[in-house]
């Protein structure tokens, strides 16, 4: 049996091109704290992922400006990440997040990226999420 057959490439490329991010970083003699890592991990996505062929794609404005990962792009996260990982937490919470009032979200995004919201007080979090989208309906 082959041990590659085992082996998701695109798990291990992801974290090769997140090492770089991360030595570049350390490199320039910055610190990697909670908050960089939505940001060197949106790096990796444009690395990977790429810019789409056709530039000419104009997304509304919502798409735009949201903050949030996109529902597909959180279900692939949560399918592939391991589970308890920050990428994993920063998923299920974009995923919750989705129709957030801004001052809510805004709370919401700060705690996750100053590693306030973990895989210990994760289903908490996303309670905490439900109830504050429960308000809107009121």
């Amino acid at each position: 049996m082959d041990n590659n057959e085992n082996v998701n490439w695109d798990k291990v490329n992801r974290g090769k091109v997140r090492y770089g991010f991360a030595l570049e970083l350390y490199k320039s003699g910055g610190m990697l704290k909670p908050s960089e890592m939505g940001k060197i991990e949106g790096f990796v996505d444009y690395v990977m992922e790429g810019v789409g062929d056709d530039l000419t794609v104009e997304k509304t404005p919502e798409e735009s400006q949201s903050p949030l990962m996109s529902i597909d792009k959180c279900k692939e996260v949560v399918e592939t990440e391991e589970e308890g990982s920050k990428a994993f937490v920063k998923g299920m919470v974009h995923m919750d997040a989705e129709g957030l009032k801004e001052p809510d979200l805004k709370r919401v995004l700060d705690a996750l990226e100053n590693g306030k919201i973990t895989m210990v007080n994760l289903q908490d979090s996303l309670d905490r999420i439900q109830k504050i989208k429960d308000t809107y309906k009121k």
